[in-house]
């Protein structure tokens, strides 16, 4: 037989609650803030994917052209004659021209999806870091989300052969 006139019942009195539900929503909150945090951490990663992905196929489409192709010369000769001691370093202290994207030595832009545009730039400074040798210098440069700009590049060199 059941005694309904116990006066011993248990179970969990509001404050608990109340503590239990405090708990859980700061978990949850923190838990929301982890996948705010990885949602703009893959779209960093994406956009720079992209990046690395267009400076390494405007690089291998420099390094396949002939060494004399106009796409290779220095047009604005910043990287020409600038390391008369043959040392390496450029005398005028400007990396030969080779970051200069105001005045690149080439350029074209790539709209990406989702609107976001990604400027590719090139330097070559010719006869570095030998005669008959050309440093190319590709860079990419994009403004992210968070309205930074960002960038990456590439150097090879391309001899005469």
């Amino acid at each position: 037989m059941i005694d309904m006139n116990r006066d011993d019942q248990r179970g969990f009195s509001l404050i608990e609650i109340l503590i239990a539900i405090t708990v859980f929503a700061i978990g949850i909150l923190a838990v929301g803030n982890m996948q705010i945090t990885a949602i703009k951490g893959n779209s960093f990663a994406n956009d720079l994917t992209e990046a690395v992905t267009l400076a390494q196929s405007k690089m291998e489409e420099l390094i396949s052209l002939n060494y004399n192709d106009p796409l290779l010369d220095d047009g604005d000769l910043d990287g020409t004659n600038q390391d008369l001691d043959d040392d390496g370093i450029d005398d005028g202290g400007n990396d030969f021209g080779l970051n200069d994207i105001g005045n690149a030595d080439g350029s074209e832009q790539y709209q990406a999806v989702g609107n976001l545009q990604y400027n590719i730039f090139w330097n070559i400074a010719p006869d570095e870091p030998t005669t008959d040798t050309k440093i190319i210098r590709v860079i990419v440069t994009w403004r992210s989300h968070g309205g930074l700009t960002r960038n990456v590049s590439f150097d090879a060199v391309k001899a005469r052969i």
